[in-house]
């Protein structure tokens, strides 16, 4: 799968271009997207839920990675096979990163039974309840 080497997004393969960043995308993230030791600040068994805190601190201006227990571990994508999901953010990060995950979870916490989207066109896992997909903008079709 690539990835935006700006943002640190994963996209399904077929996609060439980051549409936030502009930027064509690379096959692999590298270790200089990340300044010091990686922490981690979230565990879900969600990776829906894992997803929408890696874009939250995304816009926070956070870069973070994903991985599971499962063996799918990724960095800067969201795994899609079943497992303890982690959200890790270089260890200078990791406060302000705490920070904005508890002031988001006790507003938005995905409760069990939350329907959960799959974007046609990017693979983002979004609540179901947006309109359009809020990472590349793709409308969801109405149902």
């Amino acid at each position: 799968m690539p990835f935006c080497p700006v943002c640190g997004y994963e996209f399904e393969e077929g996609i060439e271009v980051c549409p936030d960043d502009d930027v064509e995308l690379v096959d692999h993230l590298s270790e200089e997207h990340f300044d010091g030791d990686m922490v981690e600040v979230f565990t879900s068994f969600s990776a829906a839920e894992a997803g929408m805190v890696k874009e939250l601190l995304y816009n926070e201006g956070i870069f973070s990675a994903i991985s599971n227990e499962m063996g799918s571990g990724l960095l800067g994508g969201t795994p899609s096979t079943a497992g303890e999901v982690k959200v890790f953010v270089s260890e200078g990060d990791a406060e302000k990163a705490e920070e904005l995950i508890e002031a988001y979870m006790d507003g938005n916490p995905l409760e069990e039974g939350d329907e959960v989207v799959t974007c046609a066109h990017c693979g983002a896992e979004v609540e179901g309840d947006e309109e359009a997909c809020p990472h590349c903008g793709e409308p969801f079709d109405e149902e």
